[in-house]
């Protein structure tokens, strides 16, 4: 599995553009900018997105925004080398989702 902080690849850049145009497909965007790699790398961003649906926050004391705030946090600790950028395009997909 590929880590955020791998060499090659701006994994980072990768959740961004993936999340971009959603809930559009922003496939052929992501292909050319990622080449060969990109099917590791769509890899790794599904992961990291199937991740952060998996967070559960306490919706008995949250708000839908609250949530996506929450889950921003817990994948920041999960994944320190996420970007702030990175982390709220994850937000707003797990908030998008989950309306």
């Amino acid at each position: 599995m590929l880590e955020a902080t791998n060499d090659e690849v701006d994994l980072n850049e990768a959740v961004v553009l993936y999340l971009s145009r959603y809930p559009a497909s922003n496939r052929a965007e992501f292909d050319s900018r990622f080449g060969p790699a990109a099917a590791a790398v769509m890899e790794w961003v599904r992961s990291v997105l199937n991740e952060a649906m998996r967070v559960e926050p306490d919706w008995d004391r949250m708000t839908l925004n609250d949530a996506g705030e929450y889950v921003e946090a817990v994948m920041r600790e999960r994944h320190p080398s996420l970007t702030p950028q990175a982390l709220e395009a994850i937000g707003n997909y797990y908030t998008f989702q989950t309306r």
